[in-house]
């Protein structure tokens, strides 16, 4: 086999060239520079949503049904952007060395976590308490207080969003350095004071692998915690008679599809907008839509292990729950969904020529993020305006309860919102992590196997 096997030249840029285009990157001093043009309008779009909301405050908290839309957007934002840095912890605890150009991809993400946090505090207000009239009800906080699921659903989610931004912070610190050394000005000013006297000692890089294993695995916990706490409180609790003990883990698992999805459309602009066709490759998309595929299938498999429970159980509040969630007034919904996040994912990942590109997994990746928003509105948008809340079960199914102008603006200025913060969070840092970069190099060397070229790949650790 060693006979097969021959050095290749190597055509990766060198560290100098590295550092310099990839710092270069977050300025935006230039008028005229596509960047700030972008957050120009992103922060346009964002203004409209800060009007959503506070048209949608003005209204007051008495309509519970008015907050559906709301509430579908935190959902969504938590599913995607609060899911997209496990792309960066998994893989790496797994010891894969395609995921290094595009850790920092999806680490940007937790800077979205911010906006997640703002648009959920209005949220929390619109939350009804436990005990409402002498009536409890139903909820996974047994005899808890009153505001139980006020307290940990903001327990989780600032939680979530400190550790995800803490995790964007240490990973980040080599390239802090390095930015504070060449950049000027106010950026040259936050990188110093981020960078923490960071010079690169064995001591130092111990310290920075440790800290973020730790935070990522805390993130991972916190994520799951997450989902469960915010899905049971301002999903399950608020429709009478549905009991299911699966889809918080639906919801977490479906967060996952949605995250690597972020990660793959996020990567692919960053590559073609950013010029950085040297660092993020074909490898990363061909192994990123892998794991597509199979969180596809997962979509598939858990939201089948629940609806099989009120499928077969036949009761009236089972059949109460499949028609406002499933058969009834959203079933355009999650039939738009059951395409867009299970059968076009899954049947067209299958063939090599659509997962083994660039655009392939991209176009495959947008839909399912358009997926996971129609099914948000779904869940929340039918949960809010259910009714009895603290009745045994669902006596009278909703009509469709469609968006009113304060929730388009809502729903696009928090889009809008999420691009803005995760672009301005490249401002400072690198969108692909400098020292990743140059660590995967250290540890790979390109060679010529058989009549193709490959890399061998060192395991120091």
């Amino acid at each position: 086999m060693a006979s097969h096997i021959s050095t290749a030249p190597d055509h990766r840029p060198t560290f100098q060239e590295s550092a310099s285009q990839l710092i270069a990157r977050g300025r935006t001093s230039a008028p005229a520079s596509p960047a700030r043009l972008w957050i120009v309008v992103l922060s346009a779009v964002t203004l409209v949503g800060v009007v959503g909301v506070a048209g949608r405050l003005a209204g007051g908290f008495a309509d519970r049904s008015a907050w559906g839309y709301y509430a579908a957007v935190v959902s969504f934002l938590l599913s995607t952007a609060g899911a997209a840095p496990m792309v960066s912890i998994a893989p790496t605890l797994a010891r894969a060395s395609w995921v290094r150009p595009v850790t920092r991809v999806s680490q940007l993400f937790a800077a979205v976590g911010v906006v997640t946090a703002l648009l959920y505090i209005p949220l929390v207000f619109a939350l009804p308490p436990l005990v409402e009239d002498g009536v409890r009800r139903r909820s996974i906080w047994f005899g808890a207080p009153s505001l139980t699921p006020h307290l940990w659903g903001t327990i989780s989610v600032l939680g979530l969003v400190f550790i995800g931004l803490a995790l964007l912070w240490s990973s980040s610190i080599p390239d802090l350095k390095a930015v504070a050394e060449t950049a000027t000005g106010l950026r040259r000013r936050i990188a110093g004071r981020l960078s923490m006297g960071f010079i690169g000692t064995d001591t130092q890089w111990k310290a920075l692998r440790m800290r973020i294993g730790v935070l990522g695995a805390f993130y991972f916990l916190f994520l799951v915690f997450t989902h469960i706490v915010f899905s049971a409180d301002f999903a399950v609790a608020l429709v009478a008679g549905w009991k299911d003990a699966i889809f918080p883990m639906y919801h977490a698992m479906t967060s996952l599809q949605s995250g690597l999805a972020s990660t793959i459309v996020a990567a692919y602009f960053i590559r073609r907008f950013g010029r950085l066709e040297r660092y993020i490759e074909l490898d990363q998309f061909w192994a990123m839509s892998k794991l597509l595929f199979a969180t596809s299938l997962l979509w598939f498999y858990f939201f089948f292990s629940a609806f099989i429970v009120f499928w077969y159980g036949r009761t009236g509040s089972d059949q109460a729950v499949i028609d406002i969630l499933i058969g009834g007034p959203y079933r355009w919904a999650f039939i738009a969904t059951f395409l867009l996040s299970f059968v076009i994912p899954l049947f067209s990942l299958m063939w090599n020529p659509v997962r083994h590109s660039i655009k392939g997994p991209t176009i495959i990746g947008s839909l399912i993020l358009t997926g996971m928003l129609i099914d948000r509105i779904r869940i929340y948008a039918a949960a809010w305006s259910a009714e009895g809340i603290n009745d045994r079960y669902l006596r009278f199914v909703p009509a469709t309860h469609w968006p009113d102008p304060w929730d388009v603006f809502v729903i696009v200025g928090a889009i809008g919102a999420a691009a803005l913060a995760f672009l301005l969070a490249t401002r400072l840092v690198p969108a692909v992590s400098l020292w990743e970069i140059q660590y995967m190099r250290l540890l790979t060397r390109p060679v010529r196997f058989l009549k193709g070229h490959a890399f061998i790949i060192a395991k120091p650790d």
